[in-house]
């Protein structure tokens, strides 16, 4: 079993124990009230971009692991798309990290470059997640190994989605702003597990 095929299976499991350690051990931290990119720019915030970075990768190594077990040429490339796409947002969210601005309305004329790039790229990405989440769920249920996961990810593709935009509203509007963390939290644990099953399946069938 190579690094290449494991890796994927752990790094969404190490993601979610990094992010509960790491939030807390920060001072001030509440993992209710802060969102995950928060912790990039607190006092270990190095260790949060590298957990986004590795999350990065292995979104890249699922793309390339089952492009290689469907082996279609029209669907390796629009795998590679989806999950070269979602990684490589992820590493711009390491690279431009977010502002400190967890409990007051979300205002864009207050931002600093750095965090008008992050909120940028999450908003673009979450624009095209549709499309993306349609496109994946086409792939699966056309192939007899992963029809099975087809349902799932309609699910907790489109869950994270309309979550994500519930979230912005109410960002925007100054809502719940104290649960910001807890819901964004929420969102994120059905795509890290749908990771994980899909990631199971591929070793699974390559041993």
């Amino acid at each position: 079993m190579t690094f290449r095929l494991l890796f994927p299976f752990i790094s969404p499991i190490l993601f979610a124990i990094v992010v509960m350690v790491l939030g807390s051990a920060t001072p001030g931290y509440d993992q209710i009230n802060y969102s995950i990119s928060r912790l990039a720019i607190e006092k270990y915030g190095w260790i949060q971009s590298l957990n986004f970075i590795q999350l990065a990768v292995a979104l890249f190594l699922t793309g390339r692991n089952l492009s290689a077990l469907l082996k279609h040429t029209t669907t390796d490339r629009t795998l590679k798309t989806i999950f070269r796409f979602s990684g490589a947002m992820l590493i711009v969210a390491a690279i431009f990290p977010t502002d400190p601005m967890e409990n007051v309305p979300l205002d864009v004329t207050i931002l600093t470059p750095t965090g008008l790039v992050h909120i940028a790229m999450v908003v673009l990405f979450l624009l095209l997640s549709p499309l993306g989440i349609m496109s994946l769920a086409g792939i699966l249920k056309r192939e007899p190994l992963f029809q099975r996961y087809t349902s799932y990810t309609l699910i907790a593709g489109f869950s994270a989605f309309l979550g994500s935009m519930v979230w912005f509203a109410f960002y925007f509007q100054g809502m719940y702003l104290e649960y910001r963390g807890i819901f964004q939290k929420i969102i994120v644990l059905p795509v890290l597990i749908w990771l994980i099953l899909v990631n199971y399946a591929i070793l699974i069938r390559k041993k």
